[in-house]
């Protein structure tokens, strides 16, 4: 004995009543976008595919960074190392999905232990100014998202990046750093980093030079 569901579908009935629904919704006029729709739509799509497009301005950091680097690397002599110290690191440098993030992965030995650091850059387009968050092994939180939102400040000019980074120690004193990445070509870069008092003076911390170990070109 069939069930009853099975009954209906089959149903001469039932079958010629559906055809006759859907056929006059076919021919039934589509109901006209509302304008405001249309303009949000239009708005919103950042080419004739449909994808938005990232900036030019993070494109342009992209085309100058992006690849594998070694890193030879030289920290001064100060308090806290007293001979100074040198090392070998390397630094990748990507896009992330779509071009609207950059992503630095960065291994560096340092005199305090070996440091993984995870950079994040992104361009945001209502203050037109470059924004990012650093993911580091040495610190106790791993991500510092309060120091995205309120101690980093990042600029690119076409030819040097710089960061610079107000820090605050576990005992409440405050400190800046100051880092450049300079000198870009297709094969290297120089890059620096100082530390000091908000305002100054600073003085140098390290000295890094990146080789291009990878076949990417720029």
């Amino acid at each position: 004995m069939k069930s009853t569901v099975l009954s209906l579908l089959l149903s001469p009935g039932l079958f010629f009543c559906c055809n006759a629904a859907v056929a006059q919704q076919l021919t039934k006029p589509a109901a006209a976008v509302p304008q405001h729709l249309e303009d949000l739509s239009a708005s919103t799509l950042g080419s004739k595919s449909g994808a938005p497009q990232s900036s030019p301005e993070i494109q342009s950091l992209i085309k100058a960074l992006s690849g594998k680097w070694s890193v030879s690397v030289k920290f001064e002599p100060s308090a806290e190392i007293p001979g100074g110290a040198d090392g070998t690191g390397e630094e990748t440098w990507r896009a992330g999905p779509g071009g609207f993030t950059f992503l630095e992965e960065e291994h560096l030995p340092t005199p305090g232990g070996q440091v993984f650091l995870l950079g994040i850059i992104w361009w945001d387009g209502n203050t037109k100014s470059f924004h990012g968050m650093e993911c580091n092994t040495q610190l106790p939180y791993t991500c510092d998202l309060k120091g995205a939102l309120n101690d980093i400040t990042m600029k690119w000019d076409g030819k040097e990046f710089t960061i610079d980074e107000l820090e605050t120690s576990p005992a409440g004193k405050k400190s800046m750093w100051h880092e450049v990445w300079s000198d870009i070509t297709p094969t290297s870069f120089t890059q620096t980093g100082d530390t000091g008092l908000p305002g100054g003076p600073f003085h140098r911390f390290l000295t890094m030079h990146g080789t291009r170990v990878d076949a990417t070109s720029n």
